[in-house]
């Protein structure tokens, strides 16, 4: 299992164990050393021992909270060691996750531009686009985007529903086309979609299997002896 995510620097806030907020700043753990240093502009000053919680943020949303015991406090860095996680619910929405999805993609899709002539008689009529399902394999996944890949031209905009098979299943999930990457000519692309409407049973559904995942990706500390 890889902590790259908290290992390396990232938005946090200090609270008291509380739940109050004390400044804003950017954490990074060390799970290896069982530690997490806090680093802001204002950093109040603590007593050894002092029990502070530092939460993960992304997008302004909590998404790991870490308590423990200060080890070390001065204006511009605090560090607390015995530390305890916790994955917020908001972890589950916040990140996208890496998946392995195969399922399929219903939409208007536009025929294939047919070669330029370099001499053309009279006006030709573009074909309209057809309803077709196509094969995708979904290679990452929130409550809020879908990233998948396949050998279908789409454009930007371009609104899909979207079913797959497992991990999770869900049904003719409305998607919208917003970055389409294509590699070249006649090869797969990747498309990121963002999730136009999420409700019912897909929403249940996803929200589970996002909470799950999130729990085994983002858990990172094991638990400390009393």
């Amino acid at each position: 299992m890889s902590f790259s995510r908290i290992e390396q620097d990232f938005p946090a806030v200090l609270k008291t164990t509380e739940d109050r907020a004390l400044e804003y700043g950017t954490g990074c753990a060390s799970v290896a050393e069982g530690r997490v240093d806090f680093k802001g502009e204002f950093v109040p000053l603590f007593k050894m021992g002092t029990r502070v919680r530092i939460v993960r943020v992304k997008d302004q949303v909590e998404t790991q909270s870490f308590t423990g015991e200060v080890y070390l406090s001065s204006e511009k860095m605090l560090r607390i060691v015995a530390v305890r996680d916790e994955v917020l619910p908001g972890a589950a929405s916040a990140y996208l996750y890496d998946v392995e999805m195969p399922g399929t993609a219903e939409g208007l899709v536009a025929p294939p531009k047919a070669p330029r002539r370099l001499f053309r008689f009279g006006r030709q009529e573009e074909e309209a686009p057809t309803a077709q399902v196509f094969p995708v394999l979904v290679h990452a996944i929130s409550m809020n985007q879908v990233k998948f890949t396949c050998d279908i031209p789409l454009d930007q905009g371009q609104e899909l529903r979207l079913t797959t098979q497992g991990p999770v299943e869900l049904t003719a999930l409305p998607l919208r086309v917003e970055l389409p990457v294509t590699f070249g000519e006649g090869a797969t692309s990747s498309y990121r979609c963002k999730i136009a409407e999420l409700s019912g049973a897909n929403h249940t559904r996803l929200e589970q299997f996002l909470r799950g995942l999130s729990l085994r990706i983002n858990k990172s500390f094991p638990p400390v002896p009393d």
